[in-house]
């Protein structure tokens, strides 16, 4: 099933493997949707998001995917879709992961080959049954290990040790200036992306 043509990658993943790894909310927020999806076709998009005041805006997405929703409804009305600009409620980087496009990185995001971590991740759920991406491997092409970003993080949010990757949400700007309202550090930015501008695979 083709979702966005927006998305340089997309891949699907079950509903139930990704929510092993959600939020009490986002249980929550999956369970008042409208129908139980069972399935997710994870979307890429390359770039940041918009910031806006309270964080990333995804709307741009969401739109793109809301049109594509459409679509599948017409080539496949015994099934619903639904659409979300940043994969929520699902948990984005890990569903992205299981869907088999990236790994996770010493920052905490998802690391493409080819791409980076610079990158939006949108979803379409569904009810429609697919199988699963798969997994990749962490050889070659994604996070270096170099260990910049955690050298650089200004509030030690990011920590690696043997081989080990550590991340304090609490400490993170990005995440205290979305959840506590802070003001934008640097033009353009919510919070730093230090660890985004600082990794080489972004160059």
């Amino acid at each position: 099933m083709d979702v966005s043509l927006s998305a340089v990658r997309f891949a699907p993943v079950s509903v139930p493997r990704v929510m092993a790894y959600a939020t009490e909310r986002m249980q929550k927020r999956l369970a008042s949707m409208p129908f139980a999806p069972t399935h997710a076709v994870v979307a890429l998009f390359v770039g940041r998001p918009d910031i806006g005041k309270r964080g990333g805006d995804y709307s741009k997405n969401q739109a793109v995917l809301g049109q594509d929703c459409e679509r599948l409804r017409g080539e496949f009305p015994a099934y619903r879709f639904a659409e979300s600009g940043n994969a929520w409620p699902l948990p984005a980087v890990q569903a992205a992961r299981l869907a088999g496009l990236g790994v996770v990185g010493v920052n905490g995001l998802l690391f493409v080959p080819g791409l980076g971590s610079a990158l939006t991740i949108g979803a379409v759920l569904t009810d429609m049954p697919l199988s699963d991406g798969v997994l990749l491997t962490e050889k070659g092409g994604y996070c270096p290990r170099c260990g910049e970003c955690v050298k650089r993080c200004p509030a030690g949010a990011l920590t690696y040790q043997n081989g080990a990757r550590g991340f304090e949400r609490a400490k993170c700007l990005a995440h205290r200036r979305q959840k506590e309202d802070w003001p934008l550090e640097r033009p353009g930015y919510y919070g730093c992306d230090i660890c985004q501008d600082v990794c080489p695979m972004n160059s």
